[in-house]
């Protein structure tokens, strides 16, 4: 492929130096054919790559739209809803994307249940994207050599083309946007925003009106499909400041060019201020989204922390579960990055014509990604990829200028001829390695789509041979995602409807670590009274299959702990049978003190953390907290505190997705580190633990004192309301105009020591608690709700949410003073609806 490209961009570069064609014979046959080749093997080379993706298989969410498919091709008024309300009937989120529904039922009516025609609708938006990416860029190239019909560097603007499209078509970042068939709200939209600038590109170079309205009905379509379309006027008017510099722009021309291009851009600009009617009309709001809110940021330093690491896995797009810092193709993917960052300012030195480009690229870069500031996300496995997605158009252009050929005017320097060979063969091994990369971070997606279909044929035959009827069942263990790639997140539902299953399943419910908003911790008591009345599943990921499990009855949970009693308390001297160490990596020195307890002092370079073992065992389900008291005086102040990761029966290694995180401050005097084990789904239901590992701060000196567990009762607010079990509204309180305008909580705030009272904490409307049963205060808090008493009881009010959604609350003790004491309480959710 190596050669085939560079003897490609060769033929390009001679053909527009011997062919070039003249104003009016038009291209050369020549050319057109070395274009149809480029334009082929762009084409080809992303279709190949995307091949592993290409089979039958739904995940994640788009089992929320087959659900919403059923009723659509029935009822086909549900369809034309999606244009006057909230996409999808959704409550907790308010988007405005009709047209993506339109997709879906036509992908639906001409291919069934079969996710094939789904995917392979998804690629050919890819596809043209990346195709139209070409011609685009071809356009944008013609700039580098001025007045087009004398130019004389048709070849850079070949290769330009070339490398711009080609790099998008095998960009490693897309596979959740275009794998995932919901991702295809990410690929439709650019596809769209592509076109609508292809076709204001051709009707500013004096083509016909025609070309004017294909811009605008692209524009409109692509703001039907998503909100990233608003920024395309923006970026139309940065390129009528790069028209009016390739016209010869100057100070004479500054006036009558504004202009010019305000008048282009006033159509534009009237659809999108059309938009913003329509978008309020139907969603009562300008800016909807997740929580309504243009500006408000819980976090300014985790906003900005996630916003630099989104950047860097923009600029290198390799999923972390697959590559590790010292993988063969990720290295020469950094070193490339290097190669095009000094090939690009050699260019812009060599042919000052390309720096406005450049420019127009990297001010396309930052509107692309402004739609998305606040939720702009990736995460080291790729997830939050897709909204990058667009932000790669441009970037493919700022990377393509590294490999550009350029010549100077006559015959090229010597050293400009082995430059020029060098920017193709290595951006040969460039496109080499992204399609590598690409071809890697899709795995991600194939083994989630066969252990989503597994998961489906399971359920079929759990539902068909071992449950009868329709009884409450709790699924645990089905995985959120695989490696990045969805599987199960807001899937269940889905699955369990027909025709996806043999027939309708209402009452099942799915719970892991993932899912923060069943109040879990909140059911665990109404979970284990109705215990004879609720069936419990465990998805074995290896195996691919359920396996039954069971919740002790209270008995059996009191006699695995300590007779008579729930609590288990190992003091200084037990600290030397209970503590041990296994690996000394980054231990230096551990020892057991005269007087009881175990000193450790770790001094580890950054990166894997010295560990401990803790040889004791629990019953799980009875064992809420697990409270170590340590002294920490030489602890940086920058720690990462300490995490307890655990095992039992049914978890049987240790790992980073089962552990309980407690915070540690360097001080003189013993500190009580809380574990909080009561609201995780895979501890409290498996069974009996078999040990600890206790990871520790990279440097300092840690005493363990002492070992013990704590009650629930014992630390924060117990707090209920009418029919909240697990058997009634698994902790969901309603709220309406009608039926429910008012509801009471109650409150038990007196097993917490010291407590004269309690506040309660409301959650900003569709926001969430961002870890259950701690000791941080709430970052989303919409207000505060105080109440004098360790007993008693508030009232909500319908008219004090001043949204529909979903909303968390959740109990602190309090002491005299009204400062917080223990633990958050379990959390409530409050469903606020029409």
């Amino acid at each position: 492929m190596t050669a085939d490209i560079v003897n490609v961009l060769d033929q390009s570069r001679n053909d527009s130096d011997e062919n070039e064609p003249s104003p009016q014979t038009g291209s050369s046959p020549l050319k057109r054919n070395a274009l149809l080749l480029m334009v082929g093997i762009v084409a080809l080379a992303t279709v190949l790559s995307y091949l592993p993706v290409l089979f039958n298989f739904f995940a994640g969410d788009d089992f929320v739209h087959l659900t919403w498919l059923k009723q659509a091709v029935v009822y086909p008024q549900l369809i034309w809803k999606n244009f006057h309300s909230s996409w999808l009937d959704g409550t907790t989120t308010k988007f405005y994307r009709p047209l993506i529904s339109v997709f879906m039922v036509s992908d639906y009516m001409l291919w069934g249940l079969n996710g094939l025609g789904f995917h392979i609708t998804n690629l050919l938006f890819h596809l043209t994207s990346t195709i139209v990416l070409f011609f685009v860029s071809l356009r944008l190239g013609q700039c580098f050599s001025g007045l087009k019909e004398k130019a004389k560097t048709q070849g850079s603007a070949m290769a330009f083309a070339f490398f711009s499209s080609i790099i998008f078509g095998l960009y490693p970042l897309h596979p959740e946007a275009v794998s995932w068939i919901t991702g295809r709200v990410d690929t439709i939209v650019t596809t769209f925003i592509i076109v609508s600038l292809w076709c204001y590109m051709q009707w500013r170079d004096g083509k016909s009106n025609l070309w004017c309205a294909g811009s605008i009905v692209s524009l409109i379509l692509g703001l039907l499909s998503k909100e990233m379309a608003i920024t395309l006027p923006a970026t139309m008017a940065a390129y009528e400041v790069l028209l009016w510099w390739e016209q010869g722009g100057n100070r004479k021309t500054l006036l009558s060019g504004a202009v010019n291009a305000v008048k282009a851009i006033i159509p534009f600009a009237l659809v999108i201020a059309l938009y913003f009617v329509v978008r309020l009309i139907a969603l009562g709001t300008f800016v909807g989204g997740y929580d309504d809110s243009l500006f408000f940021i819980s976090n300014v330093k985790d906003f900005v922390y996630g916003w630099l690491h989104a950047l860097k896995m923009l600029i290198i797009p390799a999923n972390k579960d697959y590559f590790n810092a010292h993988n063969a193709v990720l290295l020469l993917w950094q070193i490339s990055l290097g190669f095009m960052a000094i090939s690009a300012l050699l260019n812009l030195a060599t042919l000052k014509r390309m720096v406005p480009v450049f420019l127009f690229s990297a001010l396309w870069l930052a509107f692309a990604l402004l739609p998305v500031y606040k939720i702009f996300a990736i995460a080291d496995d790729l997830q939050g990829s897709r909204l990058a997605y667009l932000a790669t158009v441009p970037l493919s252009l700022l990377m393509a200028f590294g490999f550009t050929t350029v010549r100077e005017q006559g015959n090229p320097a010597v050293w400009l001829r082995a430059a020029n060979r060098l920017r193709i063969v290595w951006g040969a091994l460039f496109l080499t390695a992204a399609a590598a990369m690409l071809w890697t971070n899709n795995q991600a997606w194939v083994t989630a789509g066969q252990q989503s279909n597994a998961i489906r044929e399971q359920l079929n035959s759990l539902y068909s041979t071992q449950i009868k009827g329709d009884p409450q069942v709790l699924f645990l263990s089905l995985p959120d995602h695989i490696h990045g790639a969805y599987v199960c997140r807001n899937a269940l539902y889905g699955m369990t409807k027909h025709p996806q299953m043999v027939r309708d399943i209402q009452n099942n419910i799915m719970v892991d670590k993932f899912e923060p908003i069943l109040p879990f911790g909140y059911l665990k008591e109404s979970l284990q009274e109705g215990r004879d009345k609720v069936k419990i599943y465990r998805w074995d990921l290896e195996k691919k299959r359920f396996d039954s499990i069971s919740i002790p009855d209270k008995s059996f949970s009191g006699s695995q702990a300590i007779g008579d009693t729930l609590l288990r308390k190992y003091d200084a001297r037990a600290m030397k049978q209970l503590v041990r160490v296994d690996d000394k990596y980054g231990i230096k020195e551990f020892a057991a003190g005269d007087k009881g307890g175990v000193t450790v002092k770790t001094d580890a370079p950054k990166g894997r953390r010295p560990v401990l073992k803790l040889d004791f065992s629990l019953p799980c389900f009875a064992t809420d907290f697990v409270a170590i008291k340590v002294l920490a005086s030489t602890i940086p102040a920058d720690n990462k505190g300490l995490d307890l990761l655990y095992k039992n029966d049914i978890n049987r290694d240790f790992n980073l997705f089962h552990r309980a995180h407690a915070n540690i401050i360097p001080s003189s005097q013993p500190q009580t580190l809380l574990f909080s084990l009561r609201s995780a789904p895979e501890w409290a239901l498996g069974g009996t633990s078999d040990g600890f590992e206790l990871y520790l701060p990279l440097h300092g000196e840690l005493k363990i004192l002492e070992i013990e567990t704590v009650q629930a009762s014992a630390l924060m607010p117990l707090i209920d309301f009418e029919n909240s079990g697990f058997l009634g509204t698994k902790g969901f309180l309603h709220l309406d105009h009608k039926e429910k305008l008012k509801q009471v909580v109650n409150y038990n705030a007196a097993g917490v020591p010291g407590s004269g009272g309690v506040v309660f904490e409301l959650t900003r409307p569709n926001l969430l608690f961002a870890s259950q049963n701690d000791q941080e205060k709430c970052l989303v808090t919409l207000r505060e709700i105080k109440s004098a008493g360790t007993t008693g009881s508030i009232t909500l009010d319908r008219k004090d949410f001043p949204s529909l959604g979903i909303y968390e609350l959740r109990a602190w003790a309090t002491d005299k003073n009204g400062n917080r004491t223990g633990v958050a309480g379990d959390h409530i959710v409050i469903s606020v609806d029409d």
